[in-house]
């Protein structure tokens, strides 16, 4: 049984998230993805809870039948690299490895001794947070694109473009 760390933002999980997913279950047999910036919601650069990107993954995982493949965990930030690096790995079952299309984050697991494995990012320049946030606080329905259907009927649920409009106006209104 080969299991591997898949740690990000996901703010919010779009199509590359999910590419780079299915890329890991290919290759290992369990893929945790650690859910990162966990403390963090409500903001314009982290606007979706820990809870809330859990059910947006949980929803792409039931949806394409990876229940049995794929795990969830949350982590909060601690601003120290190495010893966040160690509390991620407590919080989470047993990795083989760490995957990341992140260098630094590759850097850090692999200076604790850990494999490493570079995600190859699709489209790198299409599917990005901060783009998919900027298509929604513009009011482009492009978004929707860049995400799985099932996070774009979870971020309607939760009216989430009002929410990143809002925070992210009154942000740079206030500047």
């Amino acid at each position: 049984m080969k299991r591997v760390l898949f740690p990000g933002r996901f703010q919010p999980f779009h199509k590359g998230h999910y590419a780079a997913l299915t890329q890991l279950l290919e290759e290992y047999d369990e893929v945790v993805v650690a859910i990162g910036s966990a403390q963090e919601g409500y903001t314009c650069r982290n606007p979706f809870t820990a809870g809330e990107r859990w059910e947006m993954v949980y929803n792409v995982v039931k949806r394409n039948n990876l229940t049995g493949r794929v795990w969830m965990i949350t982590v909060p930030d601690i601003n120290m690299p190495l010893t966040w690096t160690a509390y991620t790995l407590s919080m989470a079952p047993r990795v083989d490895a760490v995957a990341s299309g992140n260098p630094q984050t590759l850097y850090l697991f692999e200076w604790l001794g850990y494999p490493v494995k570079r995600i190859r990012l699709v489209e790198p320049s299409k599917y990005y947070g901060t783009r998919i946030r900027d298509l929604m606080i513009h009011g482009s329905d492009e978004w929707r694109e860049l995400v799985p259907l099932e996070v774009a009927e979870y971020i309607d649920e939760i009216k989430g473009v009002e929410r990143v409009r809002r925070l992210c106006l009154d942000e740079h209104t206030a500047h």
